[in-house]
């Protein structure tokens, strides 16, 4: 939550408190994952800053900047793992930098703007990537997917919408089981599913043509920050020989990782794994409960991206163009 006296100072700006509600409402959905997919968390931040850029009563440009940094923050904070947040906010954020002389209205407008386009660069990523990925798939395929990945679902979209007949295998992804929802998805699209308990993945591997998944972050060096139990898949399919695709907008690419910044995996809520009374009665049974683990990169096939399919080694080309482009 915001610090009272932060609260207090946007609730003042803002002239009401729904209005702080509302953006509080859209943080507190990203760290409960109840906005679970890397591409909603940044249509969410997206959508959070347009609500900010619309409704803010701030009176300069200097007091419009500040509210933007808090909320900034506060949607980094919720989900710190997430590439495609930060990079969410970066490129809206870009906005401020040389706005000296700009006036209040038009940086609203520039903000509102950017936002806009982030929206519709997620939405055409997706489409391309859906396009890309949907030819690696053949007729009869049958495909292992784990964690919760609406870039896996518009892949699965377009396969059915070219006629094609596949087969999935979908992990329940404890903790949270976002696995079960992701079943249900996949079985609203008319493919049939065979839902499994994660650690029920070695036994049927070897059934496999693709494994097929999503992913928080990618680093410079090709490794996926994707849902926990991702690693042991990709170590199992490794051994196996099946392939793994990783679907991923170069939105989720980590410009940080390039100057040696590691990504940040965030832990989530004890009682997701014990009941919490059970654990107070237990002075020396710590829990920890990562939500995310690394993928290296030896153990993924290719990475389809809007810009095309590319091995993880070509990860370091297009960020290094994307800092490029963005200096």
């Amino acid at each position: 939550m915001f610090t009272v006296t932060n609260r207090d100072r946007l609730c003042a700006k803002f002239g009401e408190k729904a209005m702080i509600q509302e953006i509080e409402k859209i943080v507190h959905r990203i760290k409960i994952k109840e906005i679970a997919g890397a591409d909603e968390t940044a249509l969410a931040c997206a959508g959070a800053l347009i609500i900010l850029a619309r409704h803010s009563k701030a009176k300069t440009l200097e007091e419009f900047r500040w509210e933007a940094k808090e909320v900034t923050n506060r949607l980094v904070n919720a989900r710190p793992s997430s590439s495609s947040l930060r990079n969410a906010v970066s490129h809206i954020s870009r906005e401020f930098e040389g706005s000296e002389g700009v006036e209040l209205a038009e940086m609203r407008s520039l903000i509102e703007n950017s936002a806009s386009r982030l929206m519709e660069k997620i939405d055409d990523a997706k489409k391309r990537i859906a396009e890309i990925g949907s030819k690696r798939i053949r007729n009869s395929d049958v495909i292992f997917t784990h964690g919760f990945s609406t870039t896996v679902l518009a892949i699965l979209k377009r396969v059915v919408e070219e006629g094609k007949s596949v087969q999935l295998f979908v992990t329940e992804a404890r903790p949270g089981f976002g696995g079960r929802e992701m079943a249900w998805r996949i079985n609203d699209l008319g493919l049939p599913v065979t839902l499994i308990a994660d650690s029920a993945a070695r036994v049927f591997i070897n059934g496999i043509d693709n494994i097929l998944i999503g992913a928080e972050a990618i680093a410079v060096n090709g490794a996926v920050i994707s849902k926990v139990g991702t690693a042991v898949i990709a170590t199992l399919a490794h051994e196996a020989r099946v392939r793994v695709l990783v679907a991923a907008g170069t939105y989720k690419f980590s410009p940080e990782t390039v100057v040696g910044e590691l990504v940040e995996i965030e832990e989530g809520d004890q009682a997701q794994i014990v009941d919490l009374k059970l654990l107070a009665k237990r002075e020396n049974v710590h829990v920890r409960n990562p939500m995310y683990d690394v993928t290296p990169p030896q153990y993924v096939d290719a990475i389809i991206t809007e810009r095309g399919m590319i091995p993880p080694q070509g990860v370091y080309l297009i960020l290094r163009q994307i800092v490029e482009d963005q200096n």
